[in-house]
């Protein structure tokens, strides 16, 4: 008997698993219907769409999918709320737009219920979920949007498992095709993401640090040496090695030493050894006005060359292992060794490792400062004539 009644229970089983896999799509339905009447009770207007937005990344990914939002925002009426894994750059990128909050991280998925919408953004744009219906209702052209980014998954999305190598796969193709790190977002033209330009919030009250700073009315160039961690204890291969900031600061001095030097970044950044100002550790609000400010900034890519570049102040990058095709700037000035560079993605650690085995990876150390001098020689004189 206990057998038989084992044999029964599975059978049930059975049924009940084949009636849910049948009218997956009736509970599925249930289930959105249950959120749309929860949502309605919760206070939503029925004429404005309420989105949840994830960008991912660092700071320099969270400026790029500002582009993003900003479109949405003028596509559809919409409420979004943007969830940050670092919400100081969150603040700092998207603070100051109408109908935008930031919240952090943790509560991303488990708010989602409260959402017509939830995305999440990194090389690519993932729905998260999504209420068809109102969206449809309210804006049929971007549920249109909506239909042709989760079909085109099939096209632009690498199958690869491993993030590294789906994302090396991602920029050849997108080399081949001309796309850079602003316009694939733009999903094959399913938004209209043309330029690499967007708005970044200028708070007032901290331009007056930059008297305290005895910046106010000086000339000067920034420099920056770091870029995150990713949770580990050593620098990232892309940035460019001490010793040649060291001795690009003596030729720099020599050729031009009315300017100022001032280091800015992280407080944990090593000192770079005779600039003039080492502000390491301010806020990112008062970096914002210190980067307007400068003449010239050098770094290696990163989320201080895409801040600087979005305040219209000329950066000089020296490329690496990140692709230059995919991260520039055409209007700065960028510097790579042609004999060895953009290894991105070819193996897990490519961000901390060189991939020949180099303790001084060649694509950094053999940009020199001499190389460096020269090729920011003519931008710097031109300022000089300005100036006369």
């Amino acid at each position: 008997m206990r057998i038989k009644e084992k044999i029964r229970k599975i059978k049930n089983r059975l049924i009940d698993s084949k009636f849910l896999f049948t009218h997956s799509h009736l509970m599925r339905n249930m289930v959105e219907s249950i959120e749309d009447e929860l949502i309605s009770q919760n206070g939503k207007k029925d004429d404005i769409l309420y989105i949840s937005f994830y960008p991912t990344g660092g700071f320099g990914d969270y400026i790029i999918s500002s582009k993003l939002l900003d479109e949405i925002s003028q596509i559809v009426p919409c409420k979004i709320d943007v969830y940050c894994e670092n919400v100081t750059f969150g603040k700092a990128v998207y603070e100051g737009r109408e109908k935008v909050e930031i919240f952090p991280i943790n509560t991303f998925y488990s708010q989602m219920w409260k959402y017509d919408l939830a995305l999440k953004v990194e090389h690519f744009i993932h729905i998260e979920k999504q209420n068809a219906n109102k969206i449809a209702k309210i804006n049929p052209i971007f549920m249109d949007k909506l239909n042709k980014l989760g079909h085109g998954y099939r096209t632009y999305y690498p199958d690869v498992e491993q993030q590294w190598f789906r994302e090396n796969i991602h920029f050849r193709r997108c080399e081949i095709k001309g796309i850079n790190r602003w316009t694939e977002l733009s999903h094959e033209g399913i938004f209209k993401i043309e330029d690499q330009k967007t708005w970044i919030p200028m708070r007032e009250e901290y331009k007056k640090r930059l008297q305290e700073l005895g910046l106010n009315e000086k000339k000067y160039i920034t420099l920056n040496r770091g870029a995150d961690s990713m949770g580990r204890s050593k620098m990232q291969t892309k940035v460019w090695p001490l010793e040649h900031y060291n001795d690009f600061v003596v030729l720099f001095k020599n050729q031009y030493p009315d300017i100022e030097i001032v280091q800015v970044g992280a407080s944990g950044n090593a000192k770079i050894r005779g600039v003039d100002k080492y502000i390491l550790g301010e806020s990112l609000e008062v970096t914002k006005w210190i980067l307007k400010g400068s003449i010239l900034h050098l770094d290696c890519e990163g989320g201080l060359v895409h801040l600087a570049t979005q305040l219209d102040t000329k950066c000089a990058v020296v490329f690496g292992p990140t692709p230059k095709h995919f991260y520039e700037y055409p209007q700065n000035i960028n510097m790579v060794y042609e004999g060895c560079n953009n290894c991105m993605g070819t193996h897990p650690e490519w961000a901390f490792e060189c991939y020949k085995g180099l303790s001084e990876p060649e694509c950094m150390y053999k940009v020199t400062p001499e190389i460096v001098m020269k090729n920011i020689k003519s931008y710097m004189d031109s300022i000089r004539k300005e100036e006369k």
